[in-house]
């Protein structure tokens, strides 16, 4: 999760519940990567991101 933040920061990052905590799911798309992480993990993106 870390690295592809960091590679790739502009990648569309969306919470949901239905991941595990400890799962995430990294869809390529057409022109676009998205990152589907649990809630919890919420902080930790936007300390990733300066936010």
């Amino acid at each position: 999760m870390r690295r592809l933040l960091v590679e790739q920061p502009s990648i569309d990052v969306r919470f949901t519940a239905a991941i595990a905590p400890e799962s995430f799911h990294h869809a390529v798309r057409p022109g676009a990567s998205v990152l589907f992480l649990h809630p919890v993990h919420r902080e930790l993106v936007e300390q990733l991101r300066g936010g």
